[in-house]
């Protein structure tokens, strides 16, 4: 799916609120006044950087299909804000996160990122480039030499000769790969597949079915939607008449919720295997106006990155994300969301490279990144920014180990991580079971 990528302050009761087009960027003394400023019909108090700040860019959509995307990732960007902050900064220097409206479509993206990139002098990260503009603005952000940390799936970026591109999360073919699995793992013979013609979703598409087939279970139905569309129906009874034990899926929000209303109308919904796309509020708001929240929870299954829970530094992470209620609307619904707590990981990972490389400029401190994540003898392991600003003070080598686990880079700057299936049971989301490596490379054929 597409980087799930901008800043989670801006949900208001599950609705996106389209925030500000484009953040004006000042200079350092002004980025306070500048680099912050927020539509006033966002209700939301942004932070006010001090004289000297820098800024880490929430490069995502807060408009159009994917507008969920941008508060996702600034529900691991303004925690991050908040410890480094508390700790005293990177460098003397206090943190602000600033977002920025990619609006999802690289017609706008591409100046937004020109006018960022042109205008601000104490940019030091960016989170974000979604599946929707990593391709166009990625190559923006690497002839500025600034450190893009991006949720994008896109194969595009497995070998990337990108060295400011950084990739916490794993692709979207493993993606499609472990929602086979998760098929086979259910139990289930016969399998649809049901995939938006969007670049996010036919990222994770073809490894998807491609999987479901390498598994030996049946392939009964495999249909792309022309997402935004008023009606599906001939697309709806075609599906209902394939009879699916299960359907693996993912699309936007609006194109989910008019699919699968149609196609109650003609027939049964069947079981769902559904990517992080479905946790995220918007699109669970309107497949609850399509179906129901109770056939909804019966039959969605999402195939998520996991992470344990239990670790001290989720632990540390889903407490500064709760205090960040005046940043993140409604911040409880992100805590169990991988994408925010990639961004927080990755925030989090530069002001420990900067403080290793004793340098807030991107075309420095970018060496470090692996020099502060990468085990080697002797390396002290922290969990969170302030044990690592300390132990690097010190004179000390450190590996950081994040929410999402250890960040283990390979020399294309990608890291990837294990999978759930999960389900929405009593308000929140809880891990049925996990899939193993041997399962994903059942259906990957690795």
């Amino acid at each position: 799916m597409s980087t799930r990528n901008g800043t989670r302050l801006l949900t208001v009761g599950g609705a996106v609120v389209a925030a500000l087009g484009v953040a004006a960027w000042g200079s350092n003394s002004s980025a306070g006044s500048t680099g912050n400023a927020q539509s006033k019909s966002s209700g939301v108090k942004a932070a006010v950087a001090t004289t000297g700040s820098v800024e880490v860019a929430i490069f995502h959509a807060f408009s159009g299909p994917n507008a969920a995307y941008g508060p996702e990732a600034g529900a691991g960007c303004y925690p991050a804000e908040r410890l480094i902050n508390a700790a005293g900064g990177i460098l003397g220097h206090q943190l602000v996160c600033t977002p920025v409206d990619s609006k999802g479509d690289p017609a706008d993206a591409v100046p937004a990122a020109n006018r960022m990139i042109a205008s601000s002098s104490n940019l030091v990260g960016v989170l974000g480039g979604g599946s929707d503009t990593a391709t166009s603005v990625v190559p923006l952000f690497q002839q500025a030499k600034i450190p893009v940390f991006s949720t994008t799936g896109q194969s595009a970026f497995d070998k990337t000769k990108d060295t400011y591109f950084w990739r916490i999360l794993s692709p979207d073919a493993a993606q499609g790969s472990a929602m086979a699995a998760a098929a086979k793992k259910l139990g289930f013979k016969r399998v649809a597949a049901l995939f938006g013609n969007d670049s996010a979703a036919q990222g994770s598409a073809p490894t998807a079915v491609s999987g479901v087939k390498r598994l030996r279970l049946k392939v009964v139905a495999n249909q792309t939607l022309a997402v935004g569309q008023t009606s599906y129906r001939s697309e709806a009874q075609a599906m209902s008449t394939a009879k699916p034990q299960a359907i693996v899926s993912e699309a936007d929000p609006q194109t989910s919720a008019t699919f699968f209303s149609e196609l109650s109308q003609v027939g049964q919904v069947p079981k769902l295997i559904t990517d992080p796309v479905s946790q995220e509020p918007t699109w669970r708001k309107a497949m609850i106006g399509a179906i129901g929240k109770s056939a909804l929870d019966q039959r969605d299954y999402a195939v998520v990155a996991y992470s344990p829970m239990t670790s001290q530094a989720y632990k540390v992470y889903t407490a500064a994300l709760l205090a960040s209620s005046k940043q993140v609307s409604k911040p409880s619904q992100w805590d169990a969301d991988l994408y925010s707590v990639a961004d927080y990981d990755s925030v989090i990972t530069m002001a420990l490279a900067m403080d290793a490389a004793h340098s807030t400029k991107p075309g420095v401190y970018n060496a470090y990144i692996t020099k502060v994540t990468s085990p080697a003898h002797g390396a002290t392991v922290v969990h969170t920014y302030a044990a690592g600003k300390a132990a690097l003070a010190k004179g000390k080598r450190i590996q950081y180990v994040g929410a999402v686990g250890p960040l283990a880079f390979n020399r294309y700057h990608n890291a990837g991580n294990q999978f759930a299936i999960e389900q929405f049971v009593n308000g929140n989301w809880k891990v049925s079971s996990v899939l193993s490596a041997a399962e994903i490379r059942a259906a990957s054929g690795l």
